[in-house]
């Protein structure tokens, strides 16, 4: 049964905010969406981001996840999203798409970093600001998570978060293809952009 309450709720009244996702998510998805919260907190004030934000949407960044594929599609009819052919082929990219609209409606938001970054959570894109890089890093090495080179990438999001990014883009298009699973393109374009922007960097040091 689909069931979304609108309504007016402070944006960072973390009570409130906990209280309504916890309406939403079964406890071991709330457990993992607490922990990337956690964590993206941190990232963000490592990089003197608002870790507000970056708490807010560790918390949030999930939050149409538990429904099914079923009420996922009656819910971007819905919201009128329009997903492109290969996004209609992989339904467990759906969830991002939904609760960025959600998020819209219910919270108020029109950052469109900030939607971004719960949209493409699970794909990465070209267009992330700095929040979208930590949500989704954070969604991949929360605490408990058990994925390959995990505790390099903990380390290495410290030093350089673009160069924790590139790993994880990397990881996820060759288990992609190891799997023989389509690749969403904003995965393919934000690992290049990563890649660009690495070699920028190197040449701008290289010329100081």
């Amino acid at each position: 049964m689909l069931e979304i309450k609108t309504g007016k709720i402070e944006k960072y009244n973390f009570y409130k905010i906990e209280e309504w996702i916890k309406k939403r998510l079964s406890e071991e998805r709330y457990i993992h969406s607490h922990k990337v919260s956690l964590v993206a907190e941190k990232i963000a004030g490592h990089y003197s981001v608002s870790t507000e934000k970056a708490k807010f949407l560790g918390l949030v960044h999930d939050c149409a996840k538990d429904y099914t594929y079923n009420e996922l599609g009656d819910l971007i009819g819905k919201y009128n999203i329009n997903l492109s052919d290969v996004e209609k082929d992989i339904p467990a990219l759906w969830h991002g798409y939904v609760a960025a609209a959600i998020i819209k409606e219910s919270f108020f938001i029109n950052d469109e970093e900030m939607l971004d970054a719960i949209r493409y959570h699970s794909t990465a894109y070209r267009g992330f600001g700095i929040l979208g890089k930590i949500i989704y890093i954070a969604d991949k090495i929360e605490p408990d998570r058990e994925i390959k080179k995990v505790e390099e990438i903990r380390e290495l999001v410290w030093k350089d978060i673009d160069s924790a990014l590139l790993v994880l883009l990397n990881q996820e298009i060759k288990s992609l293809i190891d799997r023989n699973l389509l690749i969403h393109p904003e995965t393919l374009f934000a690992r290049n952009k990563a890649i660009i922007e690495q070699k920028v960097k190197r040449n701008k040091i290289a010329n100081e």
